[in-house]
């Protein structure tokens, strides 16, 4: 048994030497399907600066608007929306998508996010939404 142990620990350290750099964390954020209904009329984009991020720890779940427009549904009810570079339709696929920051805990505008079916995009602006004024 510790013979095992040990292989399966030499083939950890082994695969380790050869796998990528990390940028510096991953994490998994669940999707759910994207139903237009009155709740997502309610909240439209506000205004974005540079240097906009949002805090990882805080994300709830996420809604795919479309393959370049993924919406973030923090704790507490807020919403931030990605806008992606390029189109990314295999993030609603298997109900999540993983994320690389460069800065610690935080999703930032040129970070990347990775479908669980593989395929990697990049964000290129990090969005608040506000709720719509009542009419």
């Amino acid at each position: 048994m510790v013979r095992a142990g040990r292989a399966a620990l030499l083939l950890a350290l082994s695969l380790s030497a050869f796998a990528p750099a990390a940028i510096a964390q991953v994490g998994r954020v669940p999707v759910a399907p994207h139903s237009p209904s009155r709740a997502q009329e309610q909240w439209v984009p506000g205004k974005s600066s540079r240097g906009t991020c949002v805090e990882a720890d805080r994300i709830a779940g996420a809604v795919v608007i479309n393959p370049r427009t993924v919406e973030l549904v923090m704790k507490g009810g807020a919403r931030w929306r990605l806008q992606l570079q390029s189109q990314c339709p295999q993030l609603s696929y298997y109900g999540g998508f993983y994320y690389n920051q460069a800065q610690a805990g935080k999703i930032c505008a040129q970070d990347r996010i990775v479908g669980r079916a593989g395929g990697e995009c990049r964000v290129s602006r990090v969005i608040p939404m506000v709720k719509a004024k009542k009419r």
